[in-house]
């Protein structure tokens, strides 16, 4: 009897894998004059396009190919921020679904599985958008929105905000402690806050928004 092996799993390209861990609290320190945080040796990309810092992070990597079994709770900051910037599809990295109304999101229910229509309009979100074929594997992949349940949105102007991360804070004797952080995004316009955090996650603002099904056919377009 000929048997046929199962596919791979897919696994989304911003779940962060195992043996991928930080790489950037030792390497700190403070701007002259205290001014805010910076690394000890920059390298181009620890900082966005809007002077952020970014964590770094290993990647599991062999040549092209991600390696390291996945862990599903988390995505890699690096990653995240790729996709979200260009508007790459969270899971496949081709361009995400696009059509007269806008790019495909999903987006968490909200905490009772429900979210008022009237809060859809300039919601902030940290999930990349995503490409039709892998819109509903994105939602399985995620805990947050497999457990909390999805909406899934078109969004004509998708707004660069701001980011999620660790904010710091320097200590009596030079040196820096990390505060907890609560995942609430930071706007690019907070430039205080800004100066004291280690970004993980990009965030958007959604405008333009519609909500629509996943088994609705596509309008023309990706």
């Amino acid at each position: 009897m000929t048997t046929t092996a199962a596919p791979p799993a897919v696994i989304p390209y911003i779940t962060a894998r195992h043996g991928e861990e930080p790489d950037y609290a030792a390497n700190l320190g403070l701007l002259p004059g205290g001014r805010g945080l910076r690394y000890l040796a920059e390298e181009p990309g620890d900082r966005d396009a809007q002077g952020v810092l970014w964590g770094r992070v290993s990647q599991s990597r062999d040549g092209d190919r991600l390696t390291g079994a996945p862990r599903f709770a988390e995505v890699h900051p690096s990653r995240q921020r790729e996709a979200m910037t260009w508007l790459r599809c969270q899971v496949c990295m081709r361009p995400a679904s696009r059509t007269g109304a806008g790019w495909l999101f999903l987006e968490s229910a909200g905490p009772n599985g429900r979210r008022s229509p009237d809060g859809l309009e300039g919601m902030l979100t940290a999930q990349p958008p995503v490409c039709a074929e892998h819109a509903r594997l994105a939602a399985q992949r995620c805990p947050h929105l497999a457990s909390a349940g999805f909406i899934v949105v078109r969004a004509r102007l998708p707004r660069l905000y701001g980011v999620i991360g660790t904010s710091y804070r320097a200590t009596p004797g030079g040196g820096l402690a990390a505060d907890e952080g609560d995942d609430t995004p930071v706007s690019y316009r907070d430039r205080h806050r800004l100066r004291w955090l280690i970004a993980s996650q990009l965030v958007r603002q959604l405008c333009g928004v519609t909500a629509v099904n996943l088994s609705s056919p596509p309008e023309a377009g990706r």
